[in-house]
């Protein structure tokens, strides 16, 4: 006799989804502090992550039983990309630091400025 399945709704999908929001919100947390960004609807299914490249994290998040796949690379704006280190000159101007100085760093300036960054799919465990 062959035996038929038949699909039965879930009886609190609200409940599923605020489970999926609490877990993403703490994925988040964990995501922030160790430099990298998720860049999905809290709660959706398909999951997004932004890292530096060389960045450990998706390496951390395998660890913990996460489903890594690196989809691609972007760009993204950082508010400390780029590094200008200025010496001072004999007449007390700031000169740009030129590669092979042993004059001290007499000012260092950060800025925004755009960064390459991996993409990645993650799926929950």
């Amino acid at each position: 006799m062959i035996r038929k399945e038949f699909h039965r709704p879930n009886p609190n999908p609200d409940r599923d989804i605020e489970d999926r929001k609490s877990r993403f919100a703490a994925l988040n947390a964990f995501v922030t502090e160790h430099g990298g960004w998720l860049t999905s609807i809290p709660g959706d299914v398909d999951i997004r992550l932004e890292a530096l490249p060389g960045s450990p994290l998706p390496a951390l998040l395998e660890r913990q039983g996460y489903i890594v796949g690196r989809t691609g690379q972007t760009q993204r704006i950082l508010p400390l990309a780029i590094v200008q280190k200025f010496e001072t000159s004999s007449s007390g101007a700031l000169i740009p630091v030129t590669e092979g100085s042993t004059k001290p760093v007499s000012v260092q300036v950060t800025h925004a400025g755009i960064a390459a960054v991996e993409q990645y799919d993650l799926r929950m465990p």
